[in-house]
């Protein structure tokens, strides 16, 4: 027997050895479990008076009146002007 002909017998051997030990050995790993959402969003629409001088104060004031103790996480313009819808956690 060539010695490149052991070779390829002793590797193809190894080959063998591991695939079949892959599928008769069953590793045991612990099962995965999907974790739920760690906050809750709230959605509130908000209206404000956008042609008055004091937009920004009437916009304030909705905002604070619309969150209930809640932190706000982002603002978005919704179907008309004057009108939002805030996110809060």
């Amino acid at each position: 027997m060539r010695y490149p002909d052991l070779y390829t017998k002793v590797i193809l051997m190894i080959i063998a050895v591991l695939l079949a030990w892959n599928t008769l050995v069953r590793l045991h790993v612990p099962a995965v479990h999907a974790q739920g959402t760690s906050a809750v969003y709230f959605v509130e629409p908000i209206t404000a008076d956008w042609m008055s001088k004091q937009f920004q104060t009437d916009l304030a004031m909705a905002i604070n009146s619309a969150s209930k103790g809640r932190q706000l996480i982002t603002l978005i313009p919704f179907d008309q002007q004057g009108k939002y819808l805030a996110v809060y956690k």
